[in-house]
């Protein structure tokens, strides 16, 4: 990832593993701002990763938004964070094998207190035209003290290798939820997640 965080450049750089079994997803990411180790990862992109990617699959078989989206694919999110912010990324990713590579590119201007987590993820992926999805979701940054802080984002997907089941797929909705840990080591970020998709319609 490459980009800019309240006026300041980041990079990051890192590699999560996912249990298709069990959902889990986990993994280390490594920043530096301004050439820098950062003192804390609270504004940073990858708090919610791709949470669909490694999702344990709740009923009936079906294809996923990942199978949907093939081996190339791009994507933009846009995150609003009340008050205190907002922030966008742009993703171009590609499949080999069992690993997917992604490449970010982010701007963000985000205020934020002191932040010691996050709550638990709830996200609709709607598959919106035969190479599209689209994904509205929302979580929480978990404080110390006070109210946690809400969080939404829209995210865009188009594929430029649709599966082809997606023609067929189009209004089909899929209900994610995850719960995410994150913890910071040095300028290493530790990330883990849980997560689950259904049908949703």
């Amino acid at each position: 990832m490459t980009g800019v965080e309240n006026g300041a450049p980041v990079v990051a750089q890192g590699r999560l593993k996912v249990d298709l079994k069990s959902g889990i997803k986990s993994g280390v990411i490594k920043f530096r701002r301004n050439g820098k180790k950062p003192r804390d990862h609270s504004t940073t992109q990858f708090e919610t990763g791709r949470c669909f990617v490694g999702g344990r699959k709740l009923g009936r078989p079906f294809v996923g938004p990942l199978e949907l989206l093939g081996r190339e694919y791009v994507s933009v999110r846009s995150t609003r964070v009340g008050r205190y912010g907002s922030a966008s990324v742009g993703e171009t990713a590609r499949r080999v094998g069992d690993v997917l590579r992604c490449e970010f590119a982010s701007v963000s201007d985000l205020r934020l207190p002191p932040v010691t987590g996050l709550g638990p993820l709830r996200e609709v992926i709607t598959v919106v035209g035969p190479d599209s999805l689209v994904g509205e979701g929302r979580y929480s940054f978990l404080r110390s003290r006070g109210r946690p802080i809400p969080v939404r984002y829209t995210h865009f997907y188009r594929s430029l290798r649709p599966h082809r089941n997606f023609g067929r797929a189009q209004g089909r909705s899929f209900l994610l939820r995850a719960r995410i840990s994150t913890r910071v080591r040095g300028y290493a970020l530790r990330y883990g997640s849980v997560s689950t998709i259904r049908v949703l319609r």
